[in-house]
């Protein structure tokens, strides 16, 4: 076997290890039922009945904003746990010494995190739409699908961003905490961003979800007024940057992984 072959077969055999040991983490501890598939729900329930009657895609709406809250906090402390769980087991150095890079062992923390997510969604969806009585008018079901999962895909480039900024930092739960709600409203996870103060659009405008999630609201809820350039802008702006942000992790992370084989600690970290 090729260096290049044994050197992918150790990232993915890696990756899987790392999902499944984040899977078997959950189960042991999953004290992450309450701010990602309980409180969610709450919120699903409480937006259904304020905004009950006003017009057929209010439902669509409540889902989408209570199901994003599940998935970005997911995400958000998901990525903080990926990396501080080596600070606190003292397992960081080591991890990041072994062969394979350390890039792909936060990769299958985060796609945990991805799976969790969509569960908790999934759970806000089907919780609303018992209480509805009827599922959401979509115009087009798998289009919705397609784009859900799309934008799962920026959360979790954000979430590897996130982890691998938090090597960086002691701080990462307090960042969490001040960071979660801001997160939460200037993406358009609750709501439209286009209903912010126009000054917060060049912020939000720096974070993958903001463009996927304007697609996604164009695409399935008819005259939908988001950013003024539509649906196919919002496409390639979402794949823009969620393609930096990777590159971004990437490069953070090889940087960290230099630091740890030449000095051999993150003491000053």
């Amino acid at each position: 076997m090729s260096t290049a072959h044994a050197r992918g077969y150790s990232g993915a055999r890696s990756t899987r290890a790392a999902l499944r040991l984040s899977l078997l983490q959950f189960m042991a501890d999953p004290q992450w039922l309450i701010p990602s598939m309980i409180a969610p729900v709450i919120f699903g329930i409480v937006a259904f009945e304020l905004f009950r009657g006003f017009g057929p895609y209010f439902l669509t709406y409540a889902i989408l904003g209570a199901g994003m809250m599940s998935m970005w906090g997911q995400t958000l402390y998901g990525s903080g746990w990926a990396t501080g769980q080596d600070r606190e087991f003292g397992t960081l150095e080591p991890t990041i010494q072994a062969p394979t890079p350390y890039l792909y062992i936060v990769l299958g923390r985060v796609l945990w995190n991805v799976v969790s997510g969509l569960l908790g969604g999934a759970i806000v969806y089907a919780v609303v739409v018992a209480i509805a009585g009827a599922p959401p008018a979509l115009p087009d079901p798998l289009g919705f699908v397609v784009l859900f999962l799309f934008v799962m895909l920026t959360l979790a480039a954000v979430g590897v961003v996130f982890a691998a900024f938090y090597v960086y930092t002691r701080y990462a739960g307090f960042i969490q905490n001040i960071g979660e709600f801001a997160f939460y409203v200037g993406t358009g996870c609750m709501f439209p961003v286009v209903l912010l103060p126009f000054w917060t659009s060049p912020v939000a405008l720096f974070f993958p979800p903001t463009w996927a999630l304007d697609a996604l609201r164009y695409a399935s809820i008819p005259g939908y007024v988001g950013f003024s350039w539509g649906f196919w802008p919002d496409i390639a702006g979402a794949v823009a940057t969620t393609t930096a942000y990777l590159v971004l992790a990437g490069a953070i992370f090889h940087r960290v992984e230099r630091h740890v084989l030449e000095v051999g600690n993150l003491d000053h970290y």
